[in-house]
């Protein structure tokens, strides 16, 4: 998959993106069983389990993908910001490391949220008069995280409520920051757009406007009501 000079050959980007999409997906209904069982609710333990399990259907399934609970972004900086979960690929090279295919966010959905973290799946919030870039969404949209990719992840966990709840809320968000003002800019063409739906995973999409370039989203959200 590279070459001596470090140059990288295979399936398109979109192409492995497509392809760790359909491996979490088929990661979820056992993750799901097993957070439910185990009364995990915290969001670093839904994200760390969730790397688990993806990285056992790929070895399951002979899939050159290894998943990484909260990877650097950047390996020179100790601050780095830190993707909750990352999506590699192995490659066979020694002397070199499994390249990065993509990252996700995971952020519950819930209503016991203390008020001012309700919105941290699309935006963070105010600290000492000072604004914190908590938000999933928002993450991407300041190339906090993915800066170098374009297509990435966010992970909802569906703690009470149901999935067209959560979008409309979701949605109603994006539209009010479109009307302020905000560098880079929000747009109501952010919005989440429905995919599929089915057992405990609904799938939604959307596209993130940054600075210079576009990101595109795909969200997959976990029903972990019991």
């Amino acid at each position: 998959m590279l070459s001596g000079t470090g140059t990288f050959f295979g399936p398109t980007p979109s192409t492995q993106f497509n392809s760790v999409i359909e491996l979490v997906v088929q990661s979820i209904p056992v993750f799901a069983a097993s957070a439910i069982k185990k009364g995990i609710t915290n969001e670093n333990g839904l994200n760390s389990q969730l790397a688990l399990f993806i990285s056992k259907k790929a070895m399951q399934n002979n899939l050159p993908f290894i998943a990484h609970h909260q990877i650097m972004e950047d390996l020179t900086r100790g601050d780095s910001p830190t993707p909750d979960i990352g999506i590699h690929l192995f490659v066979d090279d020694e002397a070199e490391p499994p390249p990065i295919i993509t990252v996700f966010e995971g952020k519950r959905l819930t209503t016991h949220l203390e008020a001012k973290r309700r919105r941290e799946y699309v935006i963070g919030h105010e600290r000492d008069g000072k604004h914190i870039k908590c938000g999933g969404i928002e993450r991407f949209k300041h190339s906090i995280h993915g800066a170098k990719l374009t297509h990435a992840g966010m992970i909802g966990y569906l703690q009470d409520g149901t999935p067209d709840h959560w979008r409309d809320q979701i949605n109603g968000w994006i539209s009010d920051l479109s009307n302020q003002q905000h560098d880079p800019t929000w747009s109501e063409k952010e919005q989440l757009t429905l995919n599929t739906t089915g057992g405990r995973v609904t799938e939604y999409s959307s596209v993130v406007f940054r600075k210079v370039e576009e990101l595109r989203l795909t969200h997959l959200w976990i029903d972990l009501v019991p």
